[in-house]
């Protein structure tokens, strides 16, 4: 190693560059890649793993989104700030990369106290300002030390290119680190969702980015010592200034990125309009987003060192990001029109409807992902390669900016503007960010060209801006769009809301018929298999003084269990699904007014694990299609274990499987029994009852047996509220009740997977459905009919 020699009162380090073979570079960038792909693996799997602590509501996982982007801000900060300290950038990257794997492989052991430490200071009952502070410390307590590992990664090995004689080339070296590891995490994001979760479970999936991070490490720690990377001859200061230009590049770096995120979010819950809300639908997108920001850094790295007036291209990558966003508004219609419907398809058509959609984000994420070289060359204009320290500040300003993208298109845009009209809304920022640079950089550009493209660019921002405002508050976009694809329906109420976009339809031909849509999809219909799942266990448990229903929809279940009487509470996750309820019932008052009753707006799940309170009844009608994101939440093992402990001595679980045919998410026999054997495992006492119509079973769970008899039956509805509840459709006779039937699964050929937690099967079934070559039911989205 050569000798070094502290520089007075900055404390740099100053020593000779040597040379890294071609073999050890092209090593650097595959290994980073490989980082990549593991940090992206844990974030899909953390953030499901804290959406199980916390719920699946906005705020929560706001909150653990937010808890990872601020740990990667403050590392790549922090990083910045020691970067004139560190002898060998490629050896420190080493141990980053080693301590981010031992931190993975102790994190479930860890979410554990979490989930302890959760349920202690929290009930459904706190203040809603001290549960959001309580999960939003824990998040960051779960999360802060690893992704601060990670966010000082890049500056480490933009510093170790910085410090080789092998710097220069034509291409900015930290756009292709940049590049390499955003496709890193394309093809994690790909495996883990459509790979390692189904095979081999969140747990496991984990330990094995663990190990990549393992390698990683090893790899990085025997380039660090063959190479014995160090500093160019010249001190540095600890702290680099920035000119006007470099300043100009931090705001849009951080303007950029939030633009970036708030357009994943929000595109996101437009395409889920057509393509419904699958786990997979989700991934895609992730993965084409990702591919798309990777191929915009590396192209524009290749040529950024030849370019004059980067400030004007900067601002050209972000008024072609808004005018982008307003084209693919234009072209949504062609797209919807293009995708598959009907029952029976086959599992790669449907895969291929959401690639078809997810590349509608492509060219965003190409301009978004050119914006990151190009700012960061023009903080470091004058240099062959960019240095870590001004990298670390560039990184921490768009990664803080991509936080606040994301918190804005949750809590601000989303519960306020439709689908399109929020896309608009992302158009117009753009817009305005281009014209306040092309303001900016008109002095310091030297060039007159420079200067007239500058105007231009601005002149086509100023129509932008004018035609996105203009279109993002002139009414719903969505309203006339279903208006003209779905003729026989008529909206009677359509609001926006934190967690989706609720709907309300009714039949224009038949207006007895109508239906609930939530982001686009149908959740429930008018119908006496909704009455059954409250009547069903209610008639049947001996004196049913306390219930839970989990999941409003149309309010149809909650409204049949208080004619029963006694205390009943419900659970939505969606709060404008509470208001919708007067479209479908003329009594909806009255039902609300209900002396008795409670409803609660939260994920079922969470309100489940914070209550203290025990149920007589828990009834559940998980919204379709089951095999959604976060619906295997509602019949998972563990899940079923939490409200068996939440019911009271004799208290009855009532459950809904959809058959296959349902369009419901069932489509195999296999499934069904997995679903029905999962209850049964946690229940010793389980019985199934054909639905009217038989769309499904309804599922009872019990501690205890339950005891069948008409002459109970016939005292029960002796009460004429229930009774003109149950029979105000259909009458349902009291031998309807004789064919339930006890479940034995110890007789069944073979036994069925349980679903849990860790092996989410409903949700993750791409090779199981492979093999067996099940058809799938592709729903059709109001939007497309």
């Amino acid at each position: 190693m050569t000798a070094t020699k502290t520089a007075p009162r900055s404390k740099s380090i100053e020593r000779r560059a040597t040379a890294v073979p071609w073999r050890a570079r092209a090593a650097v960038y595959v290994i980073f890649a490989v980082s990549g792909a593991a940090a992206l693996v844990y974030q899909i799997l953390w953030a499901r793993w804290l959406s199980l602590l916390f719920g699946s509501t906005t705020p929560s996982v706001a909150i653990v989104l937010s808890s990872f982007m601020l740990g990667l801000a403050l590392g790549s900060w922090y990083a910045g700030r020691i970067l004139h300290r560190i002898k060998n950038p490629m050896t420190a990257y080493a141990w980053l990369e080693l301590g981010i794997g031992i931190f993975a492989v102790v994190f479930p052991a860890l979410t554990h106290l979490v989930d302890r430490l959760f349920v202690a200071l929290v009930d459904v009952d706190s203040p809603v300002w001290l549960s959001y502070a309580v999960r939003a410390i824990l998040a960051f307590a779960a999360l802060g030390v690893p992704t601060t590992l990670m966010g000082a990664t890049l500056p480490l090995l933009t510093e170790f290119f910085k410090g080789s004689s092998t710097t220069g080339g034509g291409t900015w070296k930290v756009g292709l680190l940049y590049a390499a590891n955003t496709i890193g995490a394309a093809a994690g994001a790909l495996a883990a969702s459509f790979v390692l979760i189904e095979l081999v479970g969140t747990r496991n999936a984990t330990l094995l980015a663990a190990g990549l991070n393992f390698v990683v490490a090893i790899l990085a720690y025997a380039i660090g010592k063959r190479s014995q990377s160090e500093r160019l001859s010249h001190p540095q200061r600890t702290r680099l200034p920035l000119d006007r230009l470099g300043t100009m590049a931090l705001a849009v770096l951080a303007l950029g990125g939030g633009v970036s995120m708030a357009s994943e979010v929000l595109w996101t819950r437009t395409l889920e309009t057509v393509i419904g809300n699958s786990s997979y639908a989700f991934a895609l997108i992730l993965v084409v987003y990702l591919v798309g920001l990777a191929v915009g850094s590396w192209l524009m790295s290749l040529a950024v060192t030849r370019l004059a007036g980067l400030p004007v291209w900067l601002a050209a990558t972000q008024l072609a990001i808004g005018i982008w966003t307003v084209a693919a508004i234009a072209l949504f219609d062609r797209l919807s029109d293009s995708l598959t419907s009907g029952q029976h398809v086959a599992l790669s058509i449907i895969l291929a409807d959401y690639m078809k959609a997810a590349t509608i984000l492509f060219p965003l994420a190409v301009f978004s992902g050119a914006a990151f070289p190009l700012a960061t060359r023009i903080l470091d204009r004058d240099e062959a390669d960019a240095q870590g320290q001004r990298i670390a500040r560039a990184y921490a300003w768009n990664t803080i900016g991509a936080m606040a993208g994301a918190f804005v298109a949750g809590f601000v845009i989303a519960p306020r503007l439709d689908f399109f009209e929020s896309l608009y809304c992302l158009a117009a920022i753009s817009a305005f960010t281009v014209i306040a640079v092309a303001l900016g950089i008109m002095q310091p550009l030297a060039q007159k060209k420079a200067r007239v493209a500058a105007t231009a660019v601005a002149g086509v921002a100023v129509v932008l801006a004018a035609f996105s405002l203009r279109s993002a508050f002139s009414g719903s976009e969505f309203i006339e769009r279903m208006a003209r694809q779905a003729p026989s329906w008529e909206v009677h109420f359509h609001k926006p809301g934190l967690q989706g976009v609720t709907t309300a339809l009714v039949s224009k031909v038949n207006p007895n018929e109508s239906n609930l849509l939530v982001n686009g999809a149908g959740m429930t219909y008018k119908g006496t298999v909704t009455k059954m799942m409250a009547h069903l266990p209610m008639l049947l448990h001996p004196n049913p003084e306390n219930t839970l229903v989990i999941c409003f929809g149309m309010g149809t279940t909650y409204r049949s269990a208080i004619a029963h009487g006694g205390d009943v509470t419900v659970v939505e996750l969606v709060d404008e699904v509470y208001d919708a309820f007067d479209v479908f019932y003329e009594d909806a008052e009255r039902v609300r007014n209900y002396p008795r009753g409670k409803m609660v707006t939260n994920d079922g799940r969470n309100f489940l694990k914070l209550s203290r309170d025990r149920f007589d009844v828990i009834t559940i009608d998980p919204p379709p299609p089951i095999d959604a994101a976060g619906v295997n939440h509602l019949y998972s093992r563990d899940f079923v274990e939490l409200a068996r402990d939440h019911l009271t001595e004799g208290g009855i679980l009532a459950h809904w499987i959809p058959v296959p045919g349902s369009i419901a998410g069932v489509d195999d026999w296999n499934t069904f029994h997995m679903l029905l054997g999962t209850i049964a495992d946690v229940f010793p006492h389980t019985y199934v009852l054909q639905s009217v119509p038989y769309t499904g079973m309804h599922v009872l769970g019990s501690m205890k047996p339950l005891q069948l008899s008409k002459k109970a039956l016939r005292a029960r509805l002796e009460n004429a509220d229930v009774a003109r509840d149950l029979n105000e459709w259909n009458e349902v006779p009291i031998d309807y009740f004789g064919g339930l039937q006890g479940v034995d699964v110890s007789q069944w050929p073979a036994p069925a997977a349980v679903v849990t937690d860790d092996r989410p099967h409903l949700e993750f079934y791409l090779w199981r459905k492979w093999r067996t070559g099940t058809p799938m039911a592709h729903r059709v989205q109001f939007l497309t009919q």
